[in-house]
């Protein structure tokens, strides 16, 4: 025996294994093979034994029928590769084998085979798993497409320097818990409230902007000079408004622009910095572009241009002074509080405050208004509206993550139809020892790998359904833009849930399926599996369908208050109408504006299909604002706390209640004289003759303006829904239009299609003078149905999600039905 050969031996010798093939009554030489090959092997204690036997009985059988060693040795080859091929046959890893690795790297070994396994698998069944990737598919993808609205409506917040210390600043009155401030009230608080370090407030508008020959409008968000760096926003290219942009009213014609209007109107050009930009009729000198991301003050409507809230006569304009008339409100307040100072010291301050201007001011602080604060951190659009949005998105967020229920349980469901015809498979592993753990973790790797291929549709699927959702032409009052990109929560949230979907409906049928006698399942004899099998079925298939069936009933309520919400008579519009709002130029006088007005309404008037015509300042169910009047009566005194009572009102002209289908019910419309009459007068709807005069004729009554002026009724009008379908009535008085200019509406009655006459109408305006925008323009019924929209909306998609519960419910009855004749074939066949 060689030198090597006796260190073999050695080596071999203190493993035990080479004493033991000599043991058997084999040459050095094949004893030392044995050991080369078992031990080369690195199989475990009793495997290893199987395989030693195996080889020296094979060797035995060799020397009994007169081959020699070397022959035998020959024929045997080489023990090295004898051992890999053992070792990779029996899929055994060993530390060895990994190079000396710890137990982690094996774990990620067995992970990969059992991947390799699960594809081989799922390739196997092309039709279940295309099945399954589809239903996954559309019920995560519509988790997905909920996810992606809820975070970039109110996970998704802007990057702004110390937010924990800045504060919205509201005003509150009877009736307004949150009301936003007047341009006075953010100077009142800027002077004399010491917490704050600085004060600052943006008013949103909508402004007509040229390009291309068309006039389009663009949200637009007039600032104070200190509001960029209030929140710490430094420019993306240029510079920011700066407190020497606007120092006087009329000055500061300047303007900043959206990152994604920069890239949008001017393709990100740098070289747009100091060229001119006209809006609203005026020139304005482009700045800077506002940094990346920072989509304005109201998510989900992103501002497109800034202006210095020093010209906002110029490109809002209204009758009065909107820099010093404390009656207009409308501005958005955020404060920072000054270091060491707490909201509580601030809120003592601002009351004040209010104390003060509630002595010395009339207006909403005659009202006795108060101030509130609220950490910016806790707003996500508008406390009001916050508190309808959240249940919102938490309904439905709950509604499709029951949808993902129902496609996980149909799944479960064809999973334990596929664990029969697999029994065997799983039965043979078992018995050959595989553990049941580690099947069940190669099902639950198959599983998981089919939830995660369903997953990346349903992230496809989630996008494609909100970029059509977006890409309608919705009715909205202001254009609507969410940010639909996939960031890092969105691809978190969908791989989450795909895993979590995965272990949900592959966990209980890869329990089922390991737990099986494996005698009765070898001799081929049919195992019913006992009570549990039935009571996973039943309960998948009576999940389904009870959530199937919650589905349907919310949504089949929403649809039935929709049909509610579409028989309330509003009191107008009962005929068709076309509707269409506009806005002089800010550079038009009176005087003009008023020239324009009557040209218009002729012009109007001539087209045919025209029956009536009449323009106001505000029309009934406007979302975007109302106009209101304080009323003084004698004998009838105002609510607690407050000095006059506040009505709803509008400036019309003589054709408006006549083209927006009221009905006069008592006294006279309105003549040409009365807009230039000394004694004023205005009509009122029944309700207001309710409320001030009840069982009375209005007609010839009397009440007084909160300024002083006298106001005579001449005439009584049917009461018509002002704010919402479902309000109770309320008072509403119809005052001659005085001052034209700023924002008008027209309504126009026709005998044919309201939306073809407002498309015609747009097109005379547009004749008339081509400087007059047009915001909306639309029928009168399409008006009105604007306020049952978020119904609407909300029934389309609760019957969506139930309708896709539903066909995924009869998949998975599908499902259970083919599992239970697979469990009973036998006694069928019987």
């Amino acid at each position: 025996m060689t030198r090597d050969e006796r260190s073999l031996v050695a080596r071999l010798d203190r493993l035990g294994v080479e004493r033991l093939a000599r043991a058997e009554g084999l040459p050095p030489e094949l004893a030392i093979r044995v050991a080369e090959v078992v031990t080369g092997s690195g199989l475990s204690d009793d495997r290893r034994d199987e395989v030693f036997h195996e080889i020296v009985g094979h060797f035995q059988d060799g020397l009994a029928a007169g081959q020699s060693t070397g022959a035998l040795l020959s024929a045997f080859g080489d023990s090295a590769a004898a051992g890999r091929q053992i070792r990779r046959a029996k899929r055994v890893v060993t530390p060895e084998s990994m190079g000396g690795a710890g137990p982690g790297d094996g774990a990620i070994r067995r992970l990969l085979r059992d991947a390799r396994y699960a594809v081989r698998r799922l390739k196997a069944k092309p039709a279940f798993t295309a099945i399954a990737v589809l239903s996954l598919g559309l019920a995560i993808g519509a988790n997905t497409a909920m996810f992606t609205l809820v975070n970039d409506v109110i996970f998704r917040r802007p990057t702004f320097e110390r937010p924990e210390e800045l504060v919205d600043v509201y005003s509150s009155a009877v009736g307004y818990d949150f009301n936003v401030l007047s341009e006075p009230d953010v100077d009142d608080i800027r002077r004399e409230v010491e917490a704050f370090s600085a004060v600052a407030g943006t008013k949103f508008t909508m402004v007509p902007y040229e390009i291309n020959g068309t006039i389009t409008r663009l949200a637009a968000e007039m600032v104070r000079s200190n509001y960029f760096q209030l929140l710490g926003l430094r420019a993306g290219h240029g510079r920011m408004i700066e407190s020497a942009d606007g120092s006087a009213p009329g000055q500061g014609a300047v303007v900043v622009l959206s990152d994604r209007f920069w890239h949008q109107a001017f393709g990100a050009d740098p070289a747009v910095l100091g060229t001119s930009l006209r809006a609203n009729g005026g020139g304005y000198t482009i700045i800077g572009v506002a940094p990346p991301g920072y989509q304005g003050r109201i998510r989900g409507m992103p501002t497109d241009l800034y202006f210095p809230v020093t010209m906002i006569n110029q490109l809002d304009r209204s009758p009065t002074d909107q820099l010093s008339d404390r009656n207009t409100q409308g501005t958005f307040v955020k404060a920072r509080l000054k270091a060491g100072a707490s909201l509580q010291q601030a809120q003592v301050e601002l009351e004040r405050l209010a104390a003060d201007l509630r002595a010395r001011h009339l207006g909403q602080w005659e009202q006795g208004a108060s101030f509130r604060l609220i950490p910016s951190a806790d707003v996500i659009v508008y406390p009001p509206l916050d508190r309808i949005l959240k249940p919102l998105a938490g309904m439905l967020i709950v509604v499709v993550a029951l949808v993902l229920v129902v496609a996980c349980a149909n799944l479960a469901g064809f999973l334990l139809a596929r664990a029969v015809d697999r029994r065997k498979e799983i039965a043979v592993r078992l018995a050959l020892g595989a553990t049941r753990s580690q099947l069940i973790s190669q099902l639950l790797v198959e599983t998981i790998l089919l939830s995660m291929m369903g997953g990346a549709l349903g992230v496809v699927f989630g996008r494609m359904a909100l970029r059509a959702v977006l890409a309608s032409e919705l009715p909205f009052p202001v254009p609507i833009s969410l940010d639909l990109a996939l960031d890092a929560r969105v691809l978190g949230f969908s791989i989450l849930v795909s895993v979590v979907a995965g272990v949900v409906f592959g966990l209980a049928p890869a329990l089922q399926a390991t737990r099986l006698d494996l005698a009765s399942v070898i001799r081929d004899e049919t195992t019913g599996g006992g009570r549990s099998k039935w009571a996973i079925r039943n309960f998948l298939v009576g999940g389904q369908v009870a959530v199937s069936m919650v589905l349907m009933v919310v949504g089949g309520l929403f649809v039935r208050s929709l049909d509610h919400a579409r028989r309330v008579d509003p009191g107008f519009g009962g005929k068709p109408a076309a509707v269409l709002w506009g806005s002089y130029p800010a550079d038009r006088g009176v005087a003009a504006s008023q020239t324009m007005m009557s040209r218009l309404v002729r012009r109007v008037a001539e087209l045919p299909g025209i029956r009536e015509v009449g323009i106001g300042s505000n029309i009934h169910l406007n979302t975007l604002g109302t106009q209101s009047l304080g009323v003084l009566v004698d004998g009838v005194d105002p609510p607690p706390g407050q000095k006059y009572h506040e009505v709803d009102r509008a400036e019309v002209d003589t054709g408006y209640i006549a083209a927006t289908g009221l009905t006069l019910k008592r006294g006279r419309n309105f003549t040409l004289r009365d807009a230039d009459s000394v004694l004023r007068v205005a009509i009122v709807n029944e309700a207001f003759v309710d409320k001030f005069w009840p069982g009375r004729d209005g007609v010839g009554q009397r009440f007084r303006r909160q300024t002083g002026e006298e106001v005579e009724v001449v005439g009584v009008v049917n009461t018509a829904k002002i704010r919402s379908l479902d309000e109770t009535p309320r008072p509403f008085a119809y005052v001659p239009m005085w001052n034209a200019g700023g924002a008008f509406w027209i309504v126009a009655r026709t005998d044919g299609d309201g939306d073809r006459a407002a498309t015609t109408i747009q097109r005379a305006l547009r004749d008339i003078d081509p400087d007059v925008y047009v915001i909306q323009s639309r029928s009168i019924r399409r008006h009105i149905a604007v306020m049952s929209l978020p119904l609407e909306m909300g029934a389309t998609a609760l019957m969506a999600f139930s309708l896709l519960a539903l066909l995924l419910a009869c998949v998975g009855l599908y499902g259970a039905v083919n599992y239970a004749v697979s469990q009973r074939s036998r006694e069928v066949g019987i």
